[in-house]
């Protein structure tokens, strides 16, 4: 079963009906043992599962002119009843067993990664590596929240050339967005203010230093035109027309779209509601591309394009008070077990513009690391005073 378990935490392809049956196993043994206790944790799922289902059911049943494409709010509704519910079944499965045995089927997560990883570099190179996922970024997804987790707790033996080989061949995956975020992460991890004094002037001297070389890039004079162009006439200025890539127009108005409806609806308005609320709030701004042509046209589907931004459209102002509350647990943590803050910390950040990985799930598994650290230093405290 920990083999089992590993797989599912660590790929992200059509592995739907594995989460089901391995939902169904745990909750069996549950009803078996007639245990019918939840951890907070659990409980705040729960309840943001309830929360999240019962907003759907008001939007689909109150506002039917946006919320006409009921199919596939329900099919939302379907995947993040799956995805919690394999959290909450994940915490069950490893709250009577060790730290070590959980960090071991986080060590197994890895291992079919870097075989398939490492096929894939030697026979596609110089194509992006995507592992068991659907495609790189989500790859780089869970590298990102794994990477801390392999750093700190890895440090001999065959686990720690394994892990370190894997964080090497992640690098592979070739996302700029990765390697910003680890440096981001790792200069606050390593530094003292004045190390972060010092590499902030080191990292500004040199774009001074480098101004007109680095104005002259492409891509920068390509991001800089679309920045301009957004910022003086919104996404009006979004357009195949002005030379605007449909990705951008795509990713830019779901992000604006998504941050309008969390205002415009601070409770929330359920799992799935997004695209019939872009499909009709958004027709009129402007902007145009041939996917989000589709979209509007009932052809394609609208999310946010943010694992966050996708959680806070659905639940409103609780699931933003909730995520604080998480964020507070993880930096009392991180004052002994710094890793786990890292972890959330670089997680939080890549869920910004990722969707694809069940952010749930690894926040779940965090909560479990953080309270099997919390055991481990509780009995050492206990052994130090006797």
């Amino acid at each position: 079963m920990q083999y089992y378990v590993a797989f599912l935490i660590g790929s992200q392809l059509n592995i739907g009906t594995l989460y089901l049956l391995f939902i169904g196993y745990v909750f069996l043994q549950k009803i078996w043992h007639v245990d019918s206790s939840f951890s907070a944790i659990e409980w705040q799922y729960i309840v943001l599962l309830v929360i999240g289902a019962i907003l759907t059911l008001i939007y689909m049943n109150y506002y039917d002119e946006g919320y006409a494409d009921r199919v596939n709010i329900i099919l939302n509704i379907r995947k993040y009843f799956i995805q919690i519910l394999f959290s909450i079944a994940l915490y069950e499965f490893f709250k009577d067993k060790n730290i070590e045995y959980l960090l071991t089927t986080l060590f197994f997560s890895i291992v079919p990664n870097i075989m398939l990883g490492t096929y894939q570099l030697i026979t596609t190179f110089p194509e992006r590596i995507e592992m068991f996922f659907l495609e790189p970024s989500s790859a780089g997804y869970y590298y990102l929240f794994i990477f801390f987790i392999l750093l700190e707790k890895f440090k001999e033996g065959l686990p720690f050339w394994s892990s370190r080989y894997y964080m090497l061949l992640g690098l592979a995956i070739g996302s700029k967005a990765q390697i910003i975020l680890l440096s981001i992460v790792g200069v606050l991890k390593y530094s003292t203010p004045i190390k972060l004094l010092l590499f902030l002037s080191i990292v500004t001297s040199f774009f001074y230093g480098f101004y007109d070389q680095i104005m002259e890039l492409e891509i920068v004079k390509y991001n800089l035109k679309v920045f301009n162009l957004y910022w003086e006439q919104g996404l009006s200025g979004l357009t195949i027309d002005n030379g605007v890539w449909g990705t951008y127009v795509t990713r830019i108005s779901a992000i604006q779209g998504a941050i309008t409806c969390i205002f415009e609806n601070p409770f929330g308005i359920g799992f799935g509601g997004y695209n019939s609320w872009y499909t009709t709030n958004m027709v009129d701004a402007g902007f145009s591309s041939p996917e989000t042509d589709m979209i509007i046209y009932g052809d394609g589907y609208a999310t946010p394009k943010s694992n966050l931004l996708d959680f806070f459209v659905a639940t409103g102002f609780f699931g933003i008070l909730l995520y604080i509350y998480w964020f507070i647990q993880f930096i009392q943590i991180g004052k002994s077990k710094g890793y786990l803050l890292q972890s959330f910390i670089i997680l939080t950040l890549a869920s910004t513009f990722i969707e694809l990985n069940p952010l749930f799930v690894y926040i779940m598994i965090l909560f479990i690391l953080k309270e099997k650290e919390e055991v481990s230093l509780n009995n050492n405290r206990s052994k130090h005073e006797t």
